[in-house]
C-alpha cells in the first residue's frame, strides 16, 4: 500500500495529525495487477489507541464521496468549494472513507478483472483486503473498529463484516442501507414490497398535500400508515386471490386515502399500488416526477429511454440528468492539491458511476447461500455471535423510498442480532445524510462508537 501525506490547509482540526491519499493494488489469482482500491484518511498520532471508523457509500458504482464530502469528513463540499466541517466525526474516532473498485480515483486495470470485481464477493474480498492492509501499514490491527455504510454500503458491510470478526469489531452503522432487496422487488407474489412501500408513499402524499390534511408530523403520518400496512394489509395480501371482496375494497379505500389516490386505481393494482407508478401519478398532472431517493424532490417528468435504462436513473433527487457518471471537480482538486495524490491532472474523480452499476453481478459466492437470495441482513446476526458485545445502530429517513424505514427495520429485526444489540434512529431526511440532519446523526453516530469503544470490548 502507498500512502501520501497532506496537510490539509482549510482549518480542519486534525489535531496532531494528518490526512492521508491511500492506494492499494488489487492482485489477480495470477499474481498481476487487477485493480487498484483507494481512500482518504484522517489520522491523529497522538494516541495510538483510537478508534477506526471505515465508511463507504453504495450503487453499486458510488464513492465515498456522500459521507465523505457532504456529511461526515472534517472537511465538506458546499457550493463547489471544499470547507471546513463542522459536524465531523473526527473528535471520536480516525476516519478512513474507502472508494471502492471504479470509483473515486480507484481503478480496474484490465478488463478480465471485472468478472472478478464487480461481484457481492468480490467486492467484499476488495474492500476486506483493503482495511486489513490499512490497518497494517498504521499500526492498528488491535484498535477498536467501527464500519459505517450506506445505501448499498449497508450491503457492502454486512458482506464484508464476517470476514473482520477476528478484528475488535465493535460496532456497525448502517444509514439508509439496502440489506435485503426481496423487500423491494415488486411482483405479484411479493406482498412485502407492497407493505413496506406504503409508509413512505403515504409520507410522500401527505408532504405534497395530496393526502393527511390537519397531521402536523410526518412521524405521525408514518407510523400510522405503518401500522395499518403491517396490521391489516400484510394479512390481507397474504390471502392472495380467497380475499373477500368486502375486505378488498375497504382496503382499497383506505390506501387511496393514504396514497391520494382512486379506490379504483388501488384496486387495479390489486392492493399493490407500484413505487414508480406512484412517484410519476403523483403530481403527474403537473408534468413532474417525485423522488425515489427523497420524495419531497421533484422534477419534469422524463420521456420513457429507448435504450432500456431503468426508470429510477431518471430519479429528480439523484441528479444524473441523462448521463450515466457523475464526475467531482472540486473533490479532484482537493486530493491533488491538498493531499497530494499522484494521479494524472487529467483523472476524473468519479462520484458515481450507473455504468458500473448496469454492469454488477449480483450473484453471491458458492459458499453463500442460493442464487436466488438477495439478502445479507443475516450477515449481521453470525457476526453478533462471533461478537457479542456488537452495536448496531440503523439510521433511515421517513422520505426515502429507495430504502424504505420499514425495509430495513424489517431486515434488522429478522437478521438475529439481539434487539437489546440495535438501535434505530429514524431521521427526517431522504435516503442521505443532509445538512438538516448532520448533527443528530452525528451524534448518534459519535454514542455508538464512544460506548462500544470504552467497553474494551474484545474477542
Amino acid at each position: 500500500m502507498r500512502s501520501i501525506e497532506g496537510r490539509v490547509s482549510l482549518g480542519a482540526d486534525l489535531g496532531e495529525g494528518v490526512a492521508r491519499w491511500s492506494e492499494l493494488v488489487l492482485l489477480g489469482p495470477d499474481g498481476e495487477p487487477d485493480a487498484t482500491i483507494s481512500a482518504t484518511s484522517y489520522v491523529r498520532h497522538s494516541d495510538t489507541e483510537r478508534p477506526v471508523a471505515f465508511l463507504w457509500n453504495g450503487g453499486p458504482g458510488a464513492s465515498s464521496s456522500p459521507l465523505h464530502m457532504n456529511a461526515l469528513g472534517p472537511c465538506i463540499l458546499r457550493s463547489g468549494e471544499v470547507v471546513e466541517n463542522a459536524v465531523s466525526l473526527l473528535d471520536v474516532a480516525d476516519l478512513v472513507f474507502v472508494d471502492p473498485v471504479g470509483t473515486g480515483f480507484s481503478r480496474v486495470l484490465r478488463d478480465e478483472a471485472k468478472a472478478r470485481l464487480l461481484t457481492v464477493p468480490g467486492d467484499a474480498d476488495a474492500v476486506e483486503t483493503f482495511v486489513r492492509a490499512w490497518l497494517r501499514a498504521n499500526d492498528r490491527e488491535h484498535a477498536s473498529i467501527h464500519l459505517i455504510g450506506e445505501s448499498f454500503g449497508g450491503y457492502r458491510l454486512a458482506a464484508v463484516a464476517p470476514q473482520l470478526t477476528d478484528l475488535r469489531l465493535d460496532s456497525i452503522t448502517l444509514i439508509s442501507p439496502m440489506l435485503d432487496a426481496t423487500t423491494a422487488a415488486e411482483a405479484p407474489e411479493n406482498d412485502l414490497a407492497a407493505v413496506f412501500a406504503l409508509p413512505t408513499m403515504a409520507v410522500a402524499a401527505w408532504f405534497h398535500g395530496a393526502a393527511g390534511a390537519g397531521v402536523d408530523h410526518v412521524a405521525e403520518v408514518w407510523a400510522e400508515a405503518e401500522r395499518f400496512a403491517v396490521d391489516e394489509v400484510l394479512p390481507a395480501l397474504h390471502r392472495g386471490a380467497a380475499l373477500e371482496l368486502e375486505t378488498r375494497t375497504r382496503l382499497a379505500a383506505r390506501i387511496a386515502d393514504l396514497l391520494g389516490l382512486s379506490p379504483d386505481d388501488v384496486l387495479a393494482a390489486d392492493l399493490r399500488v407500484g413505487s414508480e407508478d406512484f412517484l410519476r401519478s403523483l403530481r403527474g398532472d403537473e408534468g413532474l416526477v417525485v423522488g425515489r431517493l427523497d420524495v419531497r424532490v421533484t422534477g419534469p417528468l422524463p420521456e420513457p429511454h429507448p435504450d432500456g435504462r431503468p426508470p429510477a436513473a431518471d430519479d429528480p433527487a439523484l441528479g444524473l440528468g441523462r448521463g450515466n457518471v457523475i464526475h467531482s471537480a472540486p473533490i479532484a482538486r482537493y486530493l491533488r492539491d491538498e493531499l497530494r495524490a499522484p494521479v494524472d491532472a487529467d483523472e476524473p474523480y468519479v462520484s458515481l458511476s450507473l455504468d458500473l452499476n448496469f454492469a454488477w453481478d449480483w450473484r453471491p459466492a458458492e459458499a453463500m447461500p442460493p442464487i436466488f437470495r438477495t439478502s445479507v441482513a443475516t450477515n449481521l446476526g453470525e457476526v453478533a455471535k462471533e461478537r457479542p458485545d456488537l452495536r448496531i445502530l440503523l439510521l433511515g429517513g421517513y422520505f426515502d423510498l429507495a430504502t424504505t424505514l420499514s425495509s430495513t427495520i424489517h431486515a434488522v429485526r429478522h437478521s438475529g442480532v439481539p434487539a437489546s444489540a440495535v438501535e434505530i434512529h429514524p431521521l427526517i431526511a431522504g435516503h442521505s445524510l443532509e445538512e438538516t440532519v448532520l448533527v443528530e446523526a452525528r451524534d448518534a453516530i459519535a454514542r455508538t462508537i464512544t460506548h462500544t469503544s470504552k467497553a474494551g470490548t474484545r474477542r
